[in-house]
């Protein structure tokens, strides 16, 4: 972290650290929830989704690459144990062997993207609050990516029904 980003942010910037750890922790695990189904997806979804799927876990990567970014920038470390993940991560439980038809699939990832928005929205209001305009203006990025991916998934689950 530079002097002047140390002097403006102090000890506040391990509050900010630790909520992006608990982000990047859900998007390690996002991200392997989406390219695990994609490879492993059963029934029509394997045809007609399982590559979205897999372009989709390539943007969870990216959003933790970023998250990861600026940690790093801040002094902190993102963390690198997939058990560490699974403690530090909101989305509570994935197992995407149980999800592997579409319908299943979207619906649970449906669950993770509407968590996702709300956290960083509240990391984007703690960003704000504290004055780090840097992490601010990365999780209100990443928040409209999901905002996006969001209604992404209920525009193909409303659009599942043969009507």
């Amino acid at each position: 972290m530079g002097r002047t980003e140390k002097k403006l942010l102090g000890k506040n910037a391990q509050v900010i650290i630790d909520i992006m750890k608990k982000a990047y922790s859900d998007e390690m695990r996002i991200f392997h929830y989406f390219w695990y189904v994609g490879i492993n997806m059963e029934g029509i979804g394997l045809v007609t989704y399982a590559a979205a799927l897999k372009t989709q876990a390539t943007g969870e990567l990216l959003h933790a690459e970023l998250l990861a970014n600026r940690i790093s920038e801040l002094g902190g470390k993102a963390p690198s144990n997939p058990t560490e993940w699974e403690k530090l991560s909101t989305i509570g439980p994935l197992d995407p062997v149980k999800h592997l038809t579409l319908r299943s699939a979207l619906e649970r990832a449906l669950k993770f993207e509407g968590k996702a928005v709300e956290n960083y929205n509240g990391l984007a209001k703690k960003a704000l609050d504290l004055g780090d305009y840097v992490t601010y203006n990365l999780a209100t990025t990443i928040l409209a990516d999901e905002v996006k991916d969001e209604q992404h998934t209920e525009d193909i689950l409303m659009s599942l029904e043969v009507k």
